[in-house]
């Protein structure tokens, strides 16, 4: 009976919680503006974890007032083309370059009951992306950070990205 009643408290508070991943509430004024991206962490359905753009990902994430996002990360190591030509990068260069990079831009739109926003793709380096309508959940926000839980991303596995404020 103990047993019992400790998963109906447990399950009370994750259901209060909104599940394991909690929505914050945000508004579209305190997501306008430019957001440096500090974290991408990757998890797959088999328990492992990765960061595919480093430890320390040089990115950004920008919402403008009028309804348009951009968005670009990549990893600070990127290769140099040896040939100083990047229509000439060998495949190694190009495949490390295609690899280790993400952009892409379009609209937004905020909900903000359920704490999220929509991204409708317009452009991006990966071309399946464009044309689709994606819903990324703010997992956490305090203003001049937050996080997201993308759950479609390119790569197959859920995404966990954190954002710090530009000043």
């Amino acid at each position: 009976m103990r047993r019992f009643a400790y998963y109906l408290v447990g399950a009370a508070i994750i259901c209060a919680n909104g599940g394991v991943w909690a929505q914050a509430k945000v508004s579209k004024d305190q997501l306008v503006g430019s957001w440096q991206v500090t974290s991408v962490s990757l998890k797959r359905s088999d328990g492992t974890s990765s960061e595919p753009f480093g430890a320390t990902p040089n990115g950004q994430l920008i919402f403008s007032p009028s309804g348009r996002y951009s968005f670009v990360v990549m990893r600070p190591d990127m290769p140099k083309i040896a040939a100083k030509d990047r229509m000439k990068g060998t495949d190694d260069e190009n495949r490390a370059i295609v690899q280790g990079s993400l952009v892409h831009f379009g609209r937004y739109t905020i909900n903000e009951t359920e704490g999220s926003y929509t991204l409708q793709i317009e452009g991006s380096s990966y071309a399946a992306d464009v044309g689709t309508t994606q819903t990324r959940s703010i997992s956490k926000f305090s203003g001049d950070e937050f996080e997201i839980l993308n759950r479609t991303p390119t790569s197959g596995a859920s995404a966990q990205l954190t954002f710090k404020r530009n000043r």
